[in-house]
């Protein structure tokens, strides 16, 4: 068996052989490749290749500071090391040290990996462009990036990455060898897919930027890398370089993209990525093993597709609101585009829903209806028994576009059966998942259903002309019942689970929730127009409640600044209300 035979071997176990491992064992092909690579140093490497000859013309072998380093020498001038083969033994040293290296930093011995890499980096830190030490480079570098990012040294990380973009750009002008042609220049390999294989490595450099920038939460950069990756990688697909291509991987990262876009009002960029994403699951092969794989990615896809109505609806209404406000053009708060930043090469069928800010209710009802089809069949997948939360959510997206539709509605009636919807919606799954197993989730759909209760409310009282008959004060009773009793129960859920005591400080993400039930039950009780005394009596508590426990927490007056203002007025107006109507009575 050849060395170049025996390194290939050693090269299929540590990289792919390795991705079978057992969770028992997640280290065995590992381990077994770096003794493979180690018993390699002392294995004869055979004949050199005239080609391998030609290149180590342009390669010098120097000891510097008691260290042996590769250095560029023009073809015309004298080397100081003469000896090929010593030249090439050395080089072929450093190609099983760097994966003995990598091996180290994948078995979660990362500081010893590291410090492997940034050895064999001296050695050829001076020579890094050379056609037979462009692609260790690349390599090398890549992993001291993953090194750096694992230990969250983000800058650290993209300082290497502008030592490896810089050795990119001054690859293109030469055709770099494949890691295995240190060993031996194989001349059946074509020049095309030599460089293909380096545009792929340095393909993961730009991917590993886009993670390191959302760490940082520079959101523009990584979205920007992102595209970048994906273009490039889409080059591959349009080249059927397809063993370096994973559509279902491409898919996934170009939905992932959009929602940056979406949540920064740019609808038409947001829109193009995920038809790409759409687009690109056709092609993914249906084989029986990746059926529910691919099943669970359609409707996540459609679920992306309902956060994009929910936010073109929510902006949309933003958008109308803040010009009415200022009494200006809806352009000049965010101008509406039909035109994405950009366009993968992909062809792709007329889009299905629109992409510019909504403007009356048609235009609404059409992104509404479009977002409930996608909703239905992610349903059909994420169904309650198996996928609560994700269910769940959906449901409470179902809630939200109603939400966002009424606010295009002008019709008072069509608004409260709208609100009567999500009301069903939302009751029924309080009843049907466990308070117990999902506390978070109960929480939430509590407060939203309290809310919808609150708003419906508010509507019916604008819609009575007459308040004082027995039907309208029963109803009236009855909704304000339904809301504070929704609160009251929401915030039970808060309470020791052992004792049923209320807690007597609340963990910040629950601060502004907690206050805002106190202060929901309060306008609720102001509603009642039976019994008011008493009601009244109920509300000025409820803002006490409220007032007592931002005194005694001041820090928690920066959740709800602008309630506690209007708490502290109710406080001073409520018992002046009071004793009126005690005169009265």
């Amino acid at each position: 068996m050849t060395f170049l035979e025996r390194y290939l071997i050693a090269v299929d176990k540590c990289y792919v052989q390795s991705l079978n491992d057992s969770e028992t064992e997640p280290y065995k092909s590992k381990y077994e490749a770096r003794k493979l690579f180690e018993e390699l140093y002392d294995v004869d490497i055979g004949d050199k290749s005239d080609n391998l000859e030609k290149e180590f013309q342009t390669l010098d072998l120097i000891e510097e500071d008691d260290k042996k380093k590769f250095i560029m020498i023009q073809s015309d001038q004298q080397a100081k090391e003469l000896s090929v083969s010593k030249k090439h033994r050395y080089l072929i040293h450093l190609l099983l040290d760097y994966h003995i290296a990598a091996i180290y930093s994948d078995t979660e011995e990362r500081s010893e990996g590291e410090s492997r890499l940034r050895s064999i980096l001296t050695s050829i830190e001076q020579a890094l462009h050379h056609p037979l030490l462009c692609s260790l480079s690349l390599n090398l570098l890549n992993q001291l990036i993953l090194i750096r990012t694992s230990f969250e040294q983000y800058n650290d990380a993209i300082e290497i990455a502008k030592q490896t973009e810089d050795l990119y750009n001054k690859s293109l002008v030469i055709e770099p060898y494949l890691l295995r042609e240190i060993i031996h220049i194989d001349t059946s390999i074509q020049a095309d897919d030599r460089r293909q294989e380096f545009e792929q490595t340095y393909t993961h450099t730009l991917f590993y930027l886009a993670q390191i920038y959302g760490k940082l939460d520079q959101k523009n950069e990584s979205a920007n890398y992102c595209r970048l990756t994906l273009e490039r990688q889409l080059t591959m697909f349009d080249t059927n370089h397809s063993k370096h291509f994973d559509p279902f991987d491409w898919a996934t990262n170009c939905a992932t993209l959009s929602q940056y876009y979406m949540t920064n009002h740019d609808f038409a960029t947001a829109r193009h990525c995920l038809m790409c994403a759409d687009k690109m699951l056709e092609n993914v092969p249906s084989t029986h093993a990746e059926n529910d794989k691919l099943a669970e990615r359609i409707a996540s896809f459609k679920r992306c597709w309902v956060k994009y109505a929910v936010n073109l609806l929510s902006d949309s209404s933003d958008r109308l609101l803040q010009a009415a406000d200022r009494d200006v053009n809806p352009n000049e708060i965010v101008r509406s585009s039909t035109t994405p930043q950009f366009q993968f090469k992909l062809s792709l069928p007329p889009p299905t829903i629109t992409c510019s800010f909504i403007l009356d209710y048609d235009q609404a009802r059409q992104v509404f209806l479009f977002a409930m089809d996608k909703i239905d069949s992610a349903k059909s997948y994420y169904i309650l028994d198996g996928f609560v939360t994700d269910h769940v959510e959906l449901c409470q997206d179902t809630s939200q576009l109603y939400s966002k539709l009424v606010f295009f509605e002008s019709n008072i009636d069509r608004k409260c059966k709208m609100h009567k919807r999500r009301i069903d919606l939302l009751s029924t799954l309080c009843g049907e998942i466990s308070e117990e197993h999902y506390l978070y989730i109960m929480r939430q759909l509590l407060f939203e259903l309290g809310e919808c209760y609150s708003m419906l409310l508010d509507l019916k009282l604008e819609q009575k002309n007459d308040l004082n008959s027995n039907k309208t004060i029963e109803k009236i009773s009855h909704l304000t019942k339904l809301g504070i009793s929704t609160f009251e129960r929401f915030l039970s859920t808060m309470n020791d689970k052992k004792t049923k005591e209320k807690p007597e400080t609340y963990a910040d993400e629950y601060v502004r929730p907690v206050l805002l039930a106190h202060f929901y039950i309060a306008r609720f009780y102001s509603k009642f127009i039976d019994n008011r005394l008493e009601n009244l009596q109920q509300s000025l508590n409820q803002y006490k409640i409220i007032v007592n426990y931002v005194d005694k927490h001041p820090n928690s007056r920066e959740y709800i600044e602008q309630e506690y203002s209007i708490c502290k007025e109710m406080i001073d107006l409520l018992p002046l209300k009071l004793e009126k109507l005690r005169q009265i009575k």
